[in-house]
């Protein structure tokens, strides 16, 4: 009787080992293509941030930011030339009789470079531009601008181009795993089912770097558009 409990329980404790492997195997790539997914929707904020803000800077400088320091202090500091209508008239009279009659005229003034940012961008915030340098779950890494020129028949065309490596994307995945406030319980149950999760290369090989712009033609699209 008792070597018949022993093997009961043996059999138990395979049948729960098999079916946690069972549920690894389902799991841990989707673990994975959640994280991913996670990460890259984190990264085309920041990168669609990066364009509305080198957007502006171009028209400022005729060219755009080399480094993601100048593209900051640009964002914090930097002014743009508007032109404005100044004055005022009637709604019964068109804006082109209010120009002839000198009720209105043109002034250029200068507003902040962040709020032609935002106007680019109407999904952009001010929070967006706060930490948009950094590779999101990164230890503060910033996004790295290579920037060139393109010849054409009259004058160069400037261009950049911004790389983001996969595994700068899943860098410290798990800080998404486990976030920060995870209770004992939830930090078993990953320890379980996706420890180790950054190491399959097989999974990794199911997702790609992501890019934005190109050194080879006049071109500011993202690698997920």
């Amino acid at each position: 009787m008792k070597t018949r409990k022993v093997f009961t329980a043996l059999l138990i404790i395979a049948a729960v080992v098999l079916a946690i492997f069972a549920a690894r195997s389902i799991m841990r790539p989707e673990k994975f293509r959640q994280v991913y997914e996670l990460r890259k929707s984190a990264n085309v904020t920041n990168l669609t941030t990066i364009r509305s803000a080198q957007t502006v800077y171009k028209t400022v400088y005729k060219h755009y930011a080399s480094t993601m320091d100048s593209l900051v202090d640009f964002v914090n500091n930097g002014k743009v030339q508007i032109e404005k209508n100044v004055g005022n008239f009637p709604d019964t009279m068109s804006e082109a009789q209010a120009f002839k009659l000198g009720l209105i005229h043109k002034e250029v003034v200068e507003v902040p470079a962040l709020e032609k940012m935002l106007e680019l961008d109407n999904k952009l915030t001010a929070d967006n531009f706060k930490n948009f340098q950094y590779i999101p779950f990164s230890d503060k890494k910033q996004y790295e601008i290579q920037t060139g020129s393109i010849a054409s028949k009259t004058y160069e065309i400037p261009v950049y181009r911004i790389d983001v490596p996969l595994d700068d994307i899943l860098v410290n995945m798990d800080r998404s795993i486990n976030p920060e406030g995870a209770g004992v319980l939830s930090r078993l149950w990953n320890k379980i089912f996706y420890n180790k999760l950054s190491e399959e290369k097989q999974y990794k090989e199911q997702y790609a770097d992501m890019y934005m712009g190109s050194l080879t033609e006049a071109s500011n699209a993202g690698s997920w558009e």
